[in-house]
């Protein structure tokens, strides 16, 4: 592609410098990695949390770079090029760099699934766009799922994407979209996007179908500051992703998705709206009845009373199944099609899964709940299944850098819903793993059965030994996951650090359900 023909899809970037030549230069690929820049390539200089893109411009041109992109305002000097380097690299100053980095990604790999939809939300991401995937699968398409659990068919998991990112790079992105439609023939394509991904333009470039909006609770307020910058970039995903023609299901319920339904009213957008509480929503669930292994759901659509039997547990997994039915009927599945799909939905991994059960009849459950939303939601969900005198225990920690605010609500939560409360470890990273457990405590009273368990595998095996018949264990916070992050440390126990004096973390080997499973064969 012409540096030219570039330039002039993107009016608003000024080049330096600004000359006929300039203009004629071949782009033959992007990339925000230094490390990745082959001749040619155009290097976008993209600012990070921890880390700034403009540091990189210096390798950048040693490795070929034929233009570099830079954030509007940034000075020459701060490149950190040669005489000889300034006079041979075209210089783009953007306004908005990451956007302009998404958008150049679409514009080499341009390629994409024909129907595409996206969910954001604190909670319900991963279970929404899983029952979207099979809905469209039982209408006959060739439909897949991405996010959290990484790209999956149904039943199938295809990759192991999910190692960091539940939305992923831009470029990365754009690849899989392309290799997915073209290589793959996937049809369908059903998307978790995340706040950070949504804020950091991640999915510019990407039009949707249809969006889906779960809920707003408290979680990645380290990174947001705030409630309201939090609900401005999930909000962005409807404002800025979904088509004009797409449709917006939105979750009424909650205050924030009363918010979104009417700005997309206001502009002509669709809205299918779900729920539980608002008698006016065009989804709604009136009656749940858990059974062994699922749950039979009374609901109305668009006025019309149906009974439906899902093998689905969990009351708040019926929320996103109504999401994900607007989403089928957004993208043009039939009604009655999407409703008989619903009988079929398959469990959807670490979401409130039946790990094991005890030779006494004890249920262990696994569920990746981590925010103090979600782990209200699992528990009283769980509370049904639990015999009339008998016990409901949590286990469940809280990840280490991410918000400490929710970490004392969450003991409390416990404690107020839980008969036995085990505090351990989540994914402790850089911090103390015995400094995050008390801070969890400090939300508690003490007054019921609550204990500092000990690092995760040990309170497994200690919750498990306590539990009677009729007992439930909800062990929350890591779901899916197979791994736990931790400090690497010397052979003397000292933690090891970069070459910036920053702590150095690593990923063992650590699935929930594996050891629930291997500690309840030894009982």
């Amino acid at each position: 592609m012409r540096l030219g023909d570039l330039l002039a899809k993107h009016p608003s970037v000024t080049m330096q410098p600004d000359s006929a030549e300039t203009k004629d230069l071949f782009i033959f690929g992007v990339t925000e990695d230094s490390r990745d820049v082959r001749y040619g390539f155009l290097f976008c200089a993209l600012p990070g949390v921890n880390e700034d893109g403009l540091a990189y411009c210096p390798q950048a041109a040693a490795r070929g770079a034929q233009a570099i992109a830079v954030p509007e305002g940034t000075r020459d000097e701060a490149l950190g090029l040669n005489e000889y380097e300034r006079e041979k690299i075209a210089v783009l100053r953007v306004r908005d760099i990451r956007g302009f980095y998404g958008r150049l990604a679409a514009d080499f790999h341009s390629g994409r699934p024909g129907t595409m939809a996206a969910v954001t939300g604190t909670n319900g991401k991963t279970s929404t766009v899983c029952f979207l995937r099979d809905l469209w699968v039982a209408n006959g398409h060739n439909a897949m799922s991405l996010g959290t659990l990484g790209l999956q068919a149904r039943n199938t998991r295809r990759s192991n994407l999910e190692a960091g990112l539940t939305t992923y790079d831009a470029k990365t992105l754009h690849i899989l979209l392309t290799e997915l439609e073209g290589v793959h023939g996937v049809t369908h394509l059903a998307m978790e996007a995340s706040s950070h991904a949504l804020d950091q333009q991640r999915l510019a470039g990407v039009t949707f179908d249809a969006a889906g909006f779960t809920n707003l609770t408290q979680d990645h307020l380290d990174y947001h500051r705030s409630m309201q910058a939090y609900f401005e970039a999930k909000a962005r995903l409807f404002q800025e992703r979904l088509k004009r023609d797409g449709v917006a299901v939105i979750n009424v319920d909650d205050t924030w998705g009363v918010e979104i339904a009417s700005a997309m009213r206001a502009r002509g957008t669709r809205v299918i709206s779900y729920g539980e509480g608002c008698e006016n929503a065009d989804l709604a669930i009136h009656q749940r009845i858990p059974r062994a292994q699922g749950q039979t759901l009374k609901v109305s659509v668009f006025g019309e009373s149906q009974e439906v039997a899902t093998p689905v547990a969990g009351s708040f997994q019926g929320q996103n199944i109504l999401c994900a039915l607007g989403l089928a009927i957004g993208t043009n599945v039939p009604v009655d099609r999407a409703i008989a799909g619903l009988s079929r939905l398959a469990p959807v991994p670490g979401r409130l899964e039946l790990a094991a059960v005890l030779a006494n009849g004890a249920e262990v459950y696994v569920d990746y709940a981590h925010t103090p939303d979600a782990l209200d939601n699992a528990l009283r969900s769980l509370r049904p299944h639990v015999g009339a005198k008998s016990k409901l225990h949590a286990l469940f920690g809280c990840g280490g850098d991410r918000d400490t605010g929710k970490r004392p609500i969450m003991g409390r939560i416990a404690e107020e819903l839980g008969d036995c409360v085990w505090v351990t470890d989540d994914n402790p990273r850089t911090e103390d793993a015995e400094a995050i457990r008390k801070q969890v405590l400090s939300g508690t009273t003490r007054e019921k059965n609550v204990w500092d368990a000990g690092p995760r595998r040990e309170a497994l095996h200690r919750a498990l030994s306590s539990l009677q018949s009729g007992d439930v264990l909800l062990v929350a916070g890591k779901g899916h996951e197979d791994y736990q992050i931790v400090l690497e440390r010397d052979p003397s126990g000292r933690p090891i650090c970069d070459s910036r004096g920053r702590p150095v973390t690593k990923k063992i080997p650590f699935s929930d359900a594996t050891i629930i499973r291997e500690i309840a064969a030894s009982l």
